[in-house]
This record gives structure tokens, sequence and C-alpha cells, in this order.
């Protein structure tokens, strides 16, 4: 499967399970000249929603095309083998070509505009809560043994963009958290057994897609959530901030400095 195909049915798999189709219109494509890697991504801009107000949530699936992908997708994984390791006997099975797609979720305020850091407890929990609701997505392993041979799937921590003011006080800007799947791409056998077991991503894809869709539905629901514990949590005391930095005064005696 070459990179053309891959982006083509991705899209449509992403557009067929209900993601914001407006956003296919203009994906962004961009070629390294160093290395000659493809990248492609596309931003869903979620519309306005009353219930994750005031964050405005959005989305971003990407995923990158080295040129070992290209070379791939462009010859039978029987000649590449030999070009690789020579005529001589080669191994019957070999990794299966795996492509990582990433998810980036995204919930930021008004340009200029900040919310107060719920209390750690609160939020901790909140955190907690979301991460175990996406964990079931994202993370999966394959394992050997006690040896790990794959990771199919990841999820990071929830990021916070966060300000400090003048007075010491830190608040929210925007959060974000990322995870990636890997999708198995079909190779090109000349073997017709193999190649037929491996014929079609429709399904691949499509479970992606599904995988995606249910982790923004959560991430909006989570906003939701989040929105509400900050509108109704009362702004801190004057009194709480951190008071301004001490003043050095210096001694009449001519000896050190001193703060007071």
């Amino acid at each position: 499967m070459r990179y053309e195909e891959f982006r083509d049915r991705l899209q449509i798999a992403l557009r067929d399970a209900g993601l914001p189709g407006q956003s296919f219109i203009d994906p962004k494509e961009s070629i390294e000249l160093g290395g000659m890697k493809r990248k492609w991504k596309v931003y869903l801009v979620g519309s306005s929603n009353p219930d994750t107000e005031p964050f405005y949530v959005s989305a971003k699936i990407a995923f990158d095309w080295n040129p070992f992908d290209s070379a791939r997708s462009y010859t039978c994984e029987e000649d590449l083998l030999t070009e690789l390791l020579g005529r001589g006997k080669h191994p019957s099975r070999i990794r299966p070509r795996l492509k990582r797609v990433d998810l980036v979720l995204r919930a930021n305020l008004p340009w200029g505009s900040t919310a107060a850091v719920p209390e750690p407890r609160t939020f901790s929990s909140w955190a907690f809560s979301l991460r175990q609701n996406l964990d079931e997505v994202f993370t999966e392993s394959r394992w050997r043994g006690e040896r790990l041979v794959a990771v199919l799937g990841s999820l990071e921590e929830v990021h916070i963009d966060s300000k400090l003011d003048s007075t010491g006080r830190l608040s929210i800007e925007g959060l974000s958290i990322k995870g990636f799947r890997m999708v198995r791409v079909p190779r090109i056998w000349d073997d017709p057994d193999r190649r037929e077991r491996e014929k079609g991503i429709e399904t691949e894809l499509a479970r992606l897609a599904g995988k995606f869709k249910f982790s923004l539905d959560q991430w909006k629901t989570a906003i939701s959530e989040l929105s509400r514990w900050i509108r109704c949590t009362p702004p801190p005391d004057d009194a709480k901030r951190i008071a301004p930095p001490l003043k050095r005064k210096s001694r009449d005696d001519g000896g050190p400095d001193t703060i007071h």
C-alpha cells in the first residue's frame, strides 16, 4: 500500500466514523527535504458547545511516511528481502508493516483568557478518570513470555498550558492529551496465499477511526465536567497569594546585607 492510498482510505474511515467531515477538505501535507519524510495531518475543529464553555475543544490526527515505507510499497516483500539480504534463503516470518497514527486532543480558552487551577485533589481525580477511559482505547502491548515485542498503542499524561502572573497565581490557558495507535498495513507478496491473507485495510482503519471518535467524545465529556468545576470554584483569596519579594536593607556598620 502506497502513501496516497493509505491517506485517502484513512480520511474515508475517519469521515465514516462521524468525525467532523468539513475538516478533511484541507489536510496539511509536507515533505522534509533532508530525509524525504512525508507528513500528513488534519485538524478536527469542533463547533461551539455550551457544555464545554469557556473551553474550545479540537483535535489533530497525524502520521508520517518515511522513504523506507515508500520503497516497501513499490515492490513485493520477496524482492525487498533479496535486495537487503541477497539471494540466499530468507526467513519465512518477517515483521508486519505497522504505521503509527497520532491523536492529540486539545481544549483551549479564548485568547488572553485564563481559569483558576482546580484544587489538586479534584483535578487529580478528574485526570485519573479520563486516563482510565482512554487507556482502554490506546494502551496496548504485545508480549512473548516475559519479553515485550511490540507496543501497539500508548497514551501520555494530561498536559496543562499554564500561566503565572505577577502575584504568583497559577492559572490554566489550555489542556491537552495525546496518544497513538499502530495500524497494520498490507504487504505486497508474490505468494498468493499471503497476499490474500493481508488483503485490504478497511477493517483496521475503521477500528482506528472508531477508537479516535470514542476518544474525542470522552474528551468532550471530561472537559464539560471540568468546566462546571471551574465555573463553580470561587476565586482565591488575596491572602493566599504569594507575597512580594522582601527588600534588602544594608547595615549601617558596613557589614554584609541582611534580609528582614
